[in-house]
């Protein structure tokens, strides 16, 4: 077991297929699961020198986690498609209504940075995560280079800003 967000969970070590296979394994018990990538610099990694994947098997009360040295992409694409749907990448803009004024500006804040050339990264909190204070909302956690976190708070899962900022992150917007 390690520690991470200076010891406030545990987590078992496990290898991407172990990890996704666990994932998986969650999906089809149709079990409470999600997961997170953080970032070497984020504020909840526990290795400064690696990308974390983060998986939160919430059911289970069970947090697994394995290193990368780049960014881990297919594995990210994959369980993404499994928990937000094999359409979670595509341009859902004009189909599913407006953005709020925050959104708007954490949206265009990340374009900024990626304009930039800023390092970013985010995380959808679900209401049950470990990573999350905002007592049962669902949060966006923001970090760019350089600044403090951009928190933003929902009553109800942001799906459209979601979109539109895995979008910006997987350079498809």
């Amino acid at each position: 077991m390690c520690n991470s967000c200076n010891g406030k969970f545990a987590f078992e070590m496990a290898d991407k297929d172990a990890m996704a296979a666990a994932a998986k394994s969650a999906h089809e018990k149709r079990e409470a699961w999600h997961f997170h990538v953080l970032a070497p610099n984020c504020a909840f990694s526990p290795n400064p020198k690696a990308y974390t994947f983060l998986l939160e098997l919430t059911d289970q009360d069970r947090m697994v986690c394995c290193f990368f040295d780049e960014r881990p992409v297919a594995v990210n694409k994959e369980l993404l498609a499994l928990l937000h749907g094999t359409d979670a990448l595509s341009d859902k803009r004009a189909a599913e209504g407006s953005i709020d004024a925050a959104g708007s500006e954490l949206l265009d804040m990340i374009g900024a940075a990626a304009t930039a050339g800023k390092s970013w990264h985010h995380h959808m909190m679900f209401p049950a995560c470990k990573l999350n204070g905002a007592d049962g909302k669902w949060r966006l956690f923001v970090e760019v280079e350089g600044q403090q976190p951009t928190l933003l708070d929902h009553d109800s899962e942001p799906s459209l800003v979601l979109n539109r900022i895995e979008r910006l992150y997987f350079g498809l917007s």
